[in-house]
């Protein structure tokens, strides 16, 4: 399962990016602008049902008040603060050598052809 979600996230998420990219267009109805976007035909004239501009409306738009937005944004910042002054691990290095505290790079042997 594990296997599958791992080639199954990015390509569904590639996809998303390129519907909301490559095939965004405009509906006039009643007055009103609708700007959304889904892979359509290019040339053919399509519409909306009723149900299916509400489901736009609802599936595109996001409506917060500032305490909400107040409060995540506090919150993730309340988080990155935490990771960067979280005390970093000790890290224990083995020496194969005693009083060796790091270890050099093997030799080089430069060959020059002439």
């Amino acid at each position: 399962m594990l296997h599958m979600m791992r080639y199954f996230l990015p390509v569904l998420f590639i996809s998303y990016m390129a519907g909301i990219t490559f095939f965004a267009h405009v509906h006039v109805v009643n007055g009103a602008t609708i700007v959304h976007s889904h892979p359509f035909k290019k040339g053919a004239a399509h519409s909306h049902t009723t149900v299916e501009l509400l489901s736009i409306q609802l599936l595109s738009h996001l409506i917060t008040d500032g305490a909400t937005t107040l409060f995540l944004v506090s919150l993730t910042g309340l988080c990155i603060l935490c990771l960067l002054l979280k005390r970093p691990q000790l890290s224990h290095y083995h020496a194969p050598y005693y009083g060796v505290v790091a270890l050099r790079a093997p030799p080089v042997v430069r060959v020059y052809i002439v």
